[in-house]
């Protein structure tokens, strides 16, 4: 004011606005720069479990990024006002949009789980990204971790028996064989992430091995149409992916449940920059008594080691593109008082990927691959027996180029593989001729080339918008030798195994249809191919010539197949009412083989030979229907198959339908799923000691399993736990001394993470 008084009216007028227009200026800069950081948690809306790879975007501007493993989001925002919508945006949930004002308050953001995921994506029920999506089309299923990582599932048979077009044989030892369709279990193959575990032993793969803490899901691709993944896949192919992030850093967890069984695993992971490392460790056993014969006790007992390491090219590389490392250690030991049996099995297993660039070849992945086998047992029966030993290297590499030009999206591989076995056995008081191999040193070399071309167009219909035609073509070089052998019978030259070469082509081919108008959702297909399986080392060592000398040096043939499979499926979302949506899923498919491998089994004798069968076919129906209720918060689904088997001695004890019921309901961290399956009866044929065979058969079977489960947070821990009864019903009518796939359970399992 005294400056004001001591200058001209006019001037004091001037410098007191210049003065305010200054200070307006001055105040408006830290305004107009200032920055505004919201963090927070995504989580599932019904299940409370952090969701990953949300986007969240302020519309309008630059600004976004997204959640991480553990739903985690840290934002920051420039220009906005409280009233700023922020998205956030998932592929299988809907959209929200959330004020800034009420984010400040509390960042924690739940979605409501989709029905229909965005049509950019691909069609769940039969086309898939992963595995799947490489090949030509066949009806798949997915198994999301979310479905099973605090159930109380023991391992992966033990949660994919759940399936309805599965089947888990289980052994004393505790090992359990998948089958698929119908099928048995060496026409499976089972890959952890894209690298196949299936050895040239026996080509089965041991399910129990895998236990659920680092699986993030299973892709189940059904029917012997696969091309890029092995001629032995005439059921299907199991796809296990890895968890490439983790939600922790530690996590615990302890179960206890029946046959004085317990287990405890321990996980780590951690983010360095661009590298991530994760291990595990799985340990446990159970010990149970036999229906006859009580004081004698069946001991199973496994540890299991697993880790990855992985580098990423760029900080915002998808997983996808980097150079991992995984690697797998698992041993199993087991004792049957019984029958004096034990077995003691170490597996092991390394697969390094590389996908990235690299000069002239542009993106290309290449992977390589090694498995190990340790096996040594003792199997007994009335009046022989036998010591086995096995010990199996495996080597197995490959090279995969895509290459998308305009409507057409090529994909070309190159596949080897390369195993070594050693071989060796001692038998006494054999009632048959003492004939074949004592021990021997086999190998076997497979070369594959693989072609696949898809050919993507627009129909120009208002509804069946799209269409793929898919072609592809494999040819296999497969040769078989055996070094330093040993016979039982100098007299004979070639025991009972040949040297081989085979070269085969196989062809396969597709059409598949999408279609989409408003909340429907459609995609049928039809498949066609051959395809051709060559008999695996073991299954050549024991032909029928150990039974019968004037069959010596007679040799497995070739088994080939012809398959047709016509699928597809139906999805509605609902937008009001208790009723979100529904899904229906249907196929029928169709097999027919030419020299069909047959396993046969005699009493009083401890082994299992192979010989072919002629002819043979499995045609099937499988069929699945979904209801979602209150967006997905409670799901019902139903599973039914039905096969027709012409030929049973070749597919022994395979149930020739199923039928699954399951009710899951999901609500504030709460989880609880009711569960009920029925298996038909199991026929096989035993052969016996007269060259007859007699039928045996395993009774029908059908009970419920019951889960529930719960997780805390308290801080930055988190408490999980879980009660799972299996077979709750009573089943007087099935004893299976000790199997514990129909035994009535019960399993408790409780964990802390940070």
């Amino acid at each position: 004011m005294n400056c004001a008084d001591r200058n001209s009216p006019a001037l004091g007028s001037a410098a007191a606005a210049a003065v305010l227009l200054l200070c307006a200026f001055l105040c408006a800069i830290p305004l107009a720069a200032q920055t505004v950081t919201i963090s927070g948690t995504v989580k599932d809306g019904n299940t409370y479990r952090p969701l990953a790879d949300v986007n969240i975007t302020v519309p309008g501007t630059r600004f976004g990024c997204s959640s991480d493993a553990a739903g985690f989001y840290s934002l920051s925002i420039t220009d906005v006002d409280e009233q700023t919508a922020i998205v956030f945006q998932h592929v299988s949930y809907e959209s929200r949009s959330v004020r800034l004002a009420d984010l400040r308050r509390s960042g924690d953001v739940y979605l409501t789980p989709r029905v229909i995921p965005f049509e950019s994506t691909e069609i769940t029920g039969t086309r898939l990204e992963g595995a799947a999506a490489k090949d030509i089309p066949q009806t798949v299923s997915t198994i999301e971790s979310r479905e099973f990582e605090v159930r109380g599932y023991v391992d992966a048979g033990d949660l994919l028996r759940t399936e309805h077009s599965i089947q888990i044989d289980e052994q004393f030892s505790g090992k359990k064989l998948v089958s698929m369709r119908g099928g048995n279990p060496d026409e499976v193959i089972v890959l952890y992430d894209g690298i196949k575990l299936n050895g040239s032993y026996t080509s089965d793969f041991d399910l129990s091995l895998i236990e659920l803490s680092d699986v993030e899901r299973f892709e189940i691709i059904k029917g012997s149409n696969s091309t890029l993944y092995g001629s032995e896949a005439f059921s299907g192919v199991i796809n296990i992916v890895p968890k490439e992030e983790r939600e922790y850093t530690v996590r615990l967890h302890q179960q206890i449940g029946s046959y004085d069984s317990g287990i405890w695993g321990l996980q780590l992971y951690r983010r360095f920059g661009r590298f991530a490392g994760s291990y595990s460790l799985r340990n446990g056993g159970m010990t149970r008594a036999f229906e006859d014969l009580p004081e004698d006790k069946l001991t199973n007992s496994s540890m299991h080691h697993s880790g990855s390491l992985s580098y990423r090219f760029s900080e915002d590389a998808q997983p996808a593109d980097a150079l991992t490392l995984h690697w797998r250690t698992a041993s199993l030991e087991y004792v049957n008082e019984r029958d004096g049996e034990q077995l003691d099995d170490r597996n092991s297993f390394a697969g390094l990927q590389y996908a990235g660039g690299l000069p002239l070849l542009g993106d290309i992945k290449l992977v390589a691959g090694y498995n190990g086998l340790r096996q040594d047992m003792t199997l007994n029966s009335t009046d022989a027996s036998v010591e086995r030993g096995v010990h199996e290297d495996g080597g197995q590499g490959s090279i995969e180029k895509r290459w998308a030009p305009g409507i057409f999206d090529f994909l070309f591989s190159y596949q080897f593989s390369h195993a070594q076995l050693d071989v060796g056995d001692i038998r006494r008081n054999l009632r048959e001729q003492p004939i074949g191999i004592a021990s021997t040193q086999l190998t076997r070399s497979h070369h594959g080339l693989v072609a696949i071309g898809k050919l993507h167009g627009e129909t120009g219909s208002s509804f069946f918008r799209s269409f793929d035609f898919d072609a592809s073509l494999r040819q296999d070089f497969v040769s078989d030798a055996q070094d330093e052998v040993v016979l039982r019978e100098q007299s004979i030259p070639d025991g009972a195994f040949s040297e081989r070469d085979w070269s085969h082509t196989i062809f396969k081919f597709a059409i598949d249809l999408k279609g989409m108008k408003e909340n429907f959702l459609l995609d049928v297909f039809l498949s066609y191919g051959n395809n051709v399986r060559y008999p695996t080392l073991f299954q050549q060592v024991n032909s029928p010539a150990l039974l019968d000398p004037s069959r010596v040096g007679e040799a497995l043939e070739v088994e080939t197949n012809r398959s047709v499979e016509v699928g597809g499926s139906l999805t509605r979302s609902l937008q009001d009412g208790a009723v979100s949506g529904w899904e229906v899923q249907g196929s029928f498919f169709q097999n027919s083989y030419d020299n069909k491998f047959r396993s046969i089994s005699t009493p009083g004798i401890p082994l299992t030979l192979y010989d072919n069968v002629d002819n043979a076919q499995i045609s099937g129906l499988e069929a699945k229907a979904a209801l979602f209720f209150w967006g997905k918060k409670v799901l019902t689904e139903f599973g039914l198959s039905r096969y027709f088997i012409s030929e049973q001695s070749a597919f022994p004890f395979k149930s020739d339908s199923k039928r699954t019921i399951s009710i899951l309901l999901d609500h504030a961290g709460y989880s609880l799923q009711l569960f009920h399956f029925a298996e038909s009866s199991q026929i096989g044929l035993l052969r016996q000691p007269d060259g007859t065979y007699a039928e045996v058969e395993l009774p029908s079977f059908s009970n419920i399993d019951v889960h529930a489960s719960k997780f805390f947070d308290i801080g930055k821990f988190q408490l999980f736990v879980n009660i799972s009864l299996r077979n709750i019903l009573n089943s007087e009518n099935v004893v299976l001394s000790g199997l514990a796939l129909r035994d009535r359970r019960y399993y408790l399992t409780a964990g802390i993470q940070y």
